[in-house]
């Protein structure tokens, strides 16, 4: 089965390899999307043969682009430029020496994720195999991109969501960022050495967060506050009974100081 390469940012690539808490993938590893799911059929639709001469950019690599690479070659092959180990994941730097892009911040904050690519497409009616020189066009990288990150931020923010909702059933007073550090840890994320790069997915998280206006301080709506006679009854027994419990206990303290 060939694979691609997708640049991807850090965090996405991250967490991409750890979903599966229990079935964790190394850097080598592919990860492989269901045939249902809209990733699945974003890359069966755009993926094609690109001779690893004719490669223009760097958002998306074949098989045998990546191979060039990790043996210190450009995409486009030719002779070895970096001497390397060819079992070792490429570090950006290594990346950018090779595809003649130069560094900044930008750069720093990306990685490549390894994607298995689907065993054959449809082109004009007919199936064709897909092989290790097939990859994706600039556009649909992007596209692609976008929606890993999308479904990133998506399960992120139903983390945070589910997580407040049960500290709230609880009594439980939980602190945002401290849901935030939890869905770091459970994917096994890495976020670098100092924290920087933490406490950077932080703002964005809670940008994320704001911006799905999932956090509002209260709700105003009618239909949401009003109260059915049902609910006053069973309202009026919960406190009874709440009331009850409270005495009793403080009973059981009282018998056990004297």
């Amino acid at each position: 089965m060939a694979n691609i390469y997708l640049k991807v940012p850090t965090y996405v690539a991250q967490f991409y390899r750890s979903r599966d808490v229990n079935n964790q993938l190394g850097e080598f590893q592919p990860v492989e999307f269901s045939p249902f799911q809209q990733e699945s059929t974003m890359i069966a639709a755009s993926i094609m043969f690109v001779s690893e001469q004719a490669s223009e950019h760097t958002m998306c690599f074949s098989e045998r682009m990546w191979k060039n690479i990790l043996n210190g070659k450009k995409p486009q092959g030719g002779k070895m430029l970096l001497k390397r180990d060819a079992t070792e994941w490429p570090t950006m730097d290594e990346v950018n020496c090779l595809t003649d892009m130069k560094r900044n911040k930008k750069t720093d904050g990306f990685d490549y994720l390894c994607i298995a690519a689907p065993k054959s497409i449809v082109i004009g009616g007919q199936y064709k195999q897909v092989t290790t020189s097939f990859t994706l066009p600039f556009r649909q990288s992007n596209e692609l991109v976008r929606q890993l990150r999308t479904e990133f931020i998506r399960i992120l923010l139903n983390w945070v969501r589910k997580e407040l909702a049960l500290c709230d059933e609880r009594g439980i007073q939980r602190d945002v960022i401290m849901c935030i550090d939890h869905f770091f840890y459970h994917y096994n994320m890495c976020l670098g050495t100092n924290g920087t790069d933490r406490d950077s997915m932080r703002r964005m998280a809670m940008r994320w967060i704001e911006d799905a206006k999932m956090l509002a301080d209260d709700i105003q709506d009618e239909d949401v506050l009003f109260t059915y006679e049902k609910e006053t009854e069973h309202q009026a027994s919960y406190i009874d009974s709440l009331l009850d419990e409270i005495k009793q206990n403080r009973n059981k303290v009282s018998v056990l100081n004297e």
